[in-house]
């Protein structure tokens, strides 16, 4: 491959113009064909016949140190322009830098801090470009409304006619009234509602019931199982105005702790009879005969049994003898109103 030397050559982009070739690429430096300068660092080489770079080639796009530098001042000020006017103020200050980089390459020919090629196509399609930014920028912007403009009729004229101006004969004062201010209405304050949730926990009333138990006196109460209150909780949903309460809601009941009824055993057992009394005793006639018994003298003793009997005495009765009155010795065992028999 053969290298072409560093030197000056015709500009592949203005055929005016020749451009200096580092013997790699092609730089920014520039020189018209009748005072062609010599080499930046070397002696200007004759000039070759033969551009490195066919005529019509594309110049590629490379980003110098001041496109950098430039290009992040103007992104810094956009940047600051859409904190005020939003994403319209970030394409107007874009734009701006990008009109002034295509004028300054239509007017002196060489690259802005763009680099763009030295020519009327390039610097006439910055320009259009950022025209086109600046004029979406500004639509984007937001825009303030305008000032309402005083009315005609009581706005004061500065222009009098001469006939206002004119003394005459008797002039007449007239009092004007003084406009009648209009009260301010106060703003109304916007009531503030809210809504809460509250649990209220409310007592649930046991019930009691009883039965009759057989092996307790009549009449008797005995509890069996105590009877406790349960516990019912009322979710309310509350809704206050300004703070004070203005409607509540039943949204649930639930019994958290569930009331034990109570059990109270009642005595029905009847009491026993009271004893028969003792019949009194007989008054002894003087005949040593019992006066419970007849039909036979039934002896007065500690104690009387039939005889033939089981019985050990003392005394015993003669025989079947009728009870007429108690059995106080039991003779009649069968209760058929004899005994002995």
């Amino acid at each position: 491959m053969t290298t072409t030397p560093a030197g000056w050559y015709p500009d592949p982009q203005n055929p005016a113009a020749q451009r200096w070739w580092d013997g790699a690429r092609w730089t920014q430096f520039t020189s018209a064909w009748a005072q062609a300068p010599g080499a930046p660092t070397a002696s200007t080489p004759p000039l070759q016949p033969v551009a490195p770079q066919p005529a019509g080639a594309r110049r590629s796009w490379r980003p110098t140190l001041s496109t950098y530098v430039v290009g992040a001042l103007a992104v810094l000020v956009s940047i600051i322009g859409a904190g005020t006017n939003g994403v319209g103020g970030f394409l107007v200050g874009l734009a701006l830098f990008g009109i002034g980089a295509g004028v300054y390459t239509l007017v002196k020919r060489r690259p802005s801090f763009l680099n763009l090629a030295p020519t009327k196509q390039a610097g006439g399609a910055a320009l259009g470009i950022s025209a086109a930014l600046l004029l979406v920028g500004s639509l984007l912007a937001p825009h303030s409304a305008p000032a309402p403009q005083a009315d005609a009729d009581s706005a004061p004229s500065a222009i009098s006619s001469p006939a206002a101006t004119a003394p005459t004969a008797r002039p007449s004062t007239t009092a004007t009234p003084a406009p009648k201010k209009s009260p301010t209405p106060s703003p109304t304050p916007t009531p503030v509602v809210a809504t809460q949730m509250v649990d209220v926990p409310e007592p649930v009333a046991y019930a009691s019931s009883s039965y009759d138990e057989p092996t307790l006196e009549l009449g008797a109460a005995v509890t069996v199982t105590a009877g406790l209150p349960g516990t019912l909780v009322k979710r309310w949903q509350i809704t206050t105005t300004d703070g004070a309460e203005t409607g509540r809601t039943l949204v649930s009941e639930t019994v958290t702790v569930a009331p034990v009824d109570e059990l109270i055993a009642i005595g029905s057992m009847q009491p026993a009879p009271p004893p028969a009394p003792e019949p009194a005793p007989m008054p002894d006639d003087g005949g040593g005969c019992d006066p419970n018994y007849a039909g036979g003298c039934v002896p007065i003793d500690s104690d009387v049994d039939c005889p033939g009997g089981s019985g050990n005495g003392p005394s015993y009765a003669p025989g079947p003898v009728q009870v007429v009155g108690s059995d106080i010795y039991d003779l009649d065992r069968d209760g058929n109103g004899w005994g002995c028999d």
